[in-house]
């Protein structure tokens, strides 16, 4: 693995408007299978080549989340979900670039306030999810024929990372979002995949709390990972005793030789 780091500065928060993010980030080439699992135990992120993890000074509710795929249950509304999902056709490859699904992106983005500032150009819509993916997947959807949805993953022998989905509002009742989550899980199934990783769990933030939803599941923090909720939905941690504080740097440079 070859590493460039980046001297991380604080930004304003996109979840929290009285609070800055910090980020620890690097620029990450050539990484081998293990070295790219280890990444994703260890709560890192990445768009393309670009990798990175919470390391906020006064916040510490990015909580990373995780099933173990055939623990996995459907609950009664997932369950409608794949009901009323029978009607899309679901493709999965290669990440293919396209001007089409940008023009989703922007759509689905509009309708989330904490993405306003994401990702607005073309270019680096490719940067963040077509180029640089050694590991990248994605699975397309299509309703009568016509592009809907794309979700982009990660996919190796034993993990498989959410990393964006963005889709069209098209019939209410189908709930595309969840639908493209368990389409995911069921693929893992299929390829004997033991972890499935949902990014970051926020309590108290409406946008990101669905993830919960899949259980059984589990958040890492004080360094590893614990269970969160069983598949009943009880919860076995409160939101209030969740927090991960971030305080060592996973990749480390090698010390020069004399």
């Amino acid at each position: 693995m070859l590493a460039h780091f980046i001297d991380s500065k604080a930004f304003q928060c996109g979840y929290f408007r009285d609070r800055e993010s910090l980020f620890e980030e690097y620029l990450l080439e050539d990484i081998s299978e293990i070295e790219f699992e280890y990444l994703l135990a260890h709560g890192m992120r990445h768009f393309g080549d670009y990798f990175f993890r919470p390391r906020c000074r006064n916040c510490a509710l990015c909580i990373p989340i995780r099933l173990r795929v055939e623990r996995f249950q459907t609950n009664r509304s997932q369950r409608r979900a794949l009901k009323a999902g029978k009607a899309l056709t679901v493709r999965v490859g290669e990440p293919r670039y396209s001007a089409e699904k940008f023009h989703i992106y922007l759509e689905h983005k509009n309708r989330f306030q904490p993405l306003k500032d994401d990702v607005e150009d073309e270019q680096n819509f490719r940067l963040s999810f077509y180029v640089n993916m050694p590991f990248g997947l994605e699975f397309e959807y299509y309703l009568d024929g016509k592009l809907v949805g794309a979700a982009l993953a990660d996919r190796t022998k034993n993990t498989f990372s959410a990393i964006y989905t963005f889709y069209r509002l098209t019939d209410p009742q189908i709930s595309l979002g969840t639908f493209s989550i368990l389409q995911q899980i069921e693929f893992c199934r299929r390829k004997d995949v033991k972890y499935f990783y949902l990014g970051y769990y926020i309590p108290g933030n409406p946008s990101l709390m669905y993830k919960a939803n899949f259980r059984p599941n589990e958040v890492y923090f004080d360094n590893q990972w614990r269970p969160f909720h069983n598949a009943r939905g009880d919860r076995l941690i409160p939101d209030e005793h969740l927090a991960w504080k971030n305080t060592e740097f996973l990749v480390k440079a090698l010390p020069r030789s004399s």
